[in-house]
């Protein structure tokens, strides 16, 4: 009899707990549409290196050429598994996992070109480069950028420009059958403090903001070419300051032309890379700023304020000889580019100071820049605001606004939640560096850099050096904060959570 009931237990929770799911089931038809766009990216990407490589200089051509065929090979693959397949009305996990997946897979994928070529001599170095390139942070381990094979030089600038235009890419592959879901895959990798997108339909939205990217790329295009680039430079650089990148093909970075009309036309062009996409849609329609005048005033305003505070504050002979000078830095700090024409560790402790707060800053909502967003901190100072008028008058009713728009609870709480999260990754990161044997100031504004996309940081990680030093578990963490700070913070942890990976 015992026997009996103890076989009807067995049978019953065996009922009640199915087997676990194969790694298959997890991963939902909308999330392999998205790895299937980003295989397709990527193919296309290395099939121009290899032609390149064929053209110029003939080195590097296994290696992108394998590369190609790899992402080839896998793209199709991949797209046996949804095609022609009932797809089930997506998710926001769906949307969060399609996100974190295709963005952590293509900077894993952009290594290993990298990595055949033999530039780079450590895997974790062409991982380091690879997810710098994807998450468009610019910070590089290489010594020495001149005498790269040209193919290389050309995947560094190609994988900053699929990383800034990428979630367009993934959504115009998905919207079709995404639908609402889509919308949840963007708010996966732009920040949530952005209320309004250029067009109330998702392929709408993909399909002109791929358009306004590709406009940014053409006209960066031209404008290098007018101040004296050859088209080679031009087209790296062009593709590098439409995605707020920052890879040069010079070591000395834009300092490495001499050039005061080519450091004019950067900072024009990276200052109009951090506005937002919508405001820039907008001014093409002819709707003017609307509710976004506060948000374009701060920014500019702080721009110029850095600048010109650098230029009056520096001290040393490297120091801004003019305010353009300090403006062209504050742009390139405070949009994640990152392209250098000094060290600024050589202007003094308070110039160190501005350039920390222009690297936890950001640019506008909507760009493609990393770091905190004007928007958000804008979303804090009226919450702290907020905060103090209801301990000083506790019945009072008191809404959060920027300019004479109101700021809902949400969004607001969602601004701390990135500001905490963000404390304890710079806390980890930093902890982690220090224990790799770099100065505290080095720890703390190479990990800053890498999570805000910027790229240079301060100390033996500052403007003019690289990353080379840092040892592998370095690199990998730094790694993840680029990738962390690429996807808003949450998509990544997202991953990490057991009711993602649930089957459906």
């Amino acid at each position: 009899m015992n026997d009996v009931t103890a076989d009807a237990r067995r049978i019953r929770w065996r009922i009640r707990r199915p087997g676990r799911p194969r790694i298959g089931a997890r991963i939902g038809p909308l999330t392999r549409r998205a790895l299937t766009a980003g295989a397709i990216a990527l193919a296309v990407a290395g099939l121009v290196c290899t032609i390149a490589a064929a053209v110029s200089d003939g080195r590097a051509v296994g290696a992108f050429a394998a590369s190609t065929a790899a992402a080839t090979i896998l793209a199709l693959l991949m797209r046996q598994t949804w095609i022609g397949r009932t797809m089930p009305s997506p998710t926001g996990r769906d949307g969060l996992m399609a996100a974190g997946l295709t963005w952590v897979a293509a900077s894993l994928f952009a290594a290993i070109p990298l990595f055949l070529s033999g530039s780079f001599p450590r895997i974790a170095d062409a991982i380091f480069e690879g997810t710098s390139g994807i998450t468009t942070t610019g910070a590089t381990a290489l010594v020495e950028v001149d005498g790269q094979p040209n193919a290389v030089l050309l995947w560094r600038s190609l994988t900053h420009w699929i990383g800034g235009i990428g979630i367009v890419v993934l959504l115009v592959a998905i919207a079709p059958a995404a639908g609402g879901a889509a919308r949840r895959v963007l708010l996966g990798e732009t920040s949530r403090a952005q209320e309004e997108t250029v067009a109330p339909q998702m392929r709408d939205t993909a399909r002109i903001t791929a358009l306004i990217y590709l406009t940014v790329t053409g006209i960066a295009l031209v404008a290098l070419l007018l101040v004296g680039l050859s088209p080679w430079d031009a087209v790296n650089h062009a593709m590098s300051v439409a995605s707020t990148g920052g890879f040069s093909t010079r070591t000395a970075s834009a300092g490495g032309f001499q050039s005061t009309s080519v450091e004019v036309a950067l900072t024009v062009l990276m200052l109009a890379s951090g506005v937002s996409y919508v405001i820039w849609w907008r001014l093409v329609t002819g709707r003017g700023l609307g509710i976004h005048t506060v948000e374009l005033r701060s920014y500019v305003l702080f721009v110029i304020g850095i600048g010109v505070l650098l230029a009056v504050g520096a001290r040393g002979s490297e120091a801004p000889g003019n305010v353009f000078d300090g403006i062209f830095t504050a742009a390139s700090i405070t949009t994640g580019t990152g392209f250098t024409t000094a060290d600024p560790d050589l202007w003094g402790e308070e110039a160190r100071l501005l350039v920390l707060l222009a690297t936890a800053s950001g640019a506008m909502v909507g760009s493609t820049t990393g770091g905190f967003k004007v928007r958000r901190w804008l979303t804090i100072f009226g919450g702290i605001r907020a905060e103090i008028q209801r301990q000083i008058a506790p019945q009072r009713i008191v809404v959060v606004r920027i300019g004479r728009k109101p700021v809902t609870d949400d969004a607001v709480r969602a601004a701390f939640g990135f500001m905490a999260v963000a404390f304890v990754a710079l806390v980890l990161g930093t902890a982690l560096l220090a224990g790799c044997g770099f100065d505290l100031l080095s720890a703390f504004s190479g990990s800053l850099a890498c999570l805000f996309n910027v790229g240079p940081a301060l100390g033996q990680l500052g403007g003019l050096e690289s990353y080379s030093e840092v040892p592998d578990s370095g690199l990998l963490g730094l790694s993840f904060l680029m990738l962390l700070g690429r996807l808003e913070l949450f998509t990544i942890l997202a991953l990490f959570t057991r009711g993602l990976w649930r089957a459906r």
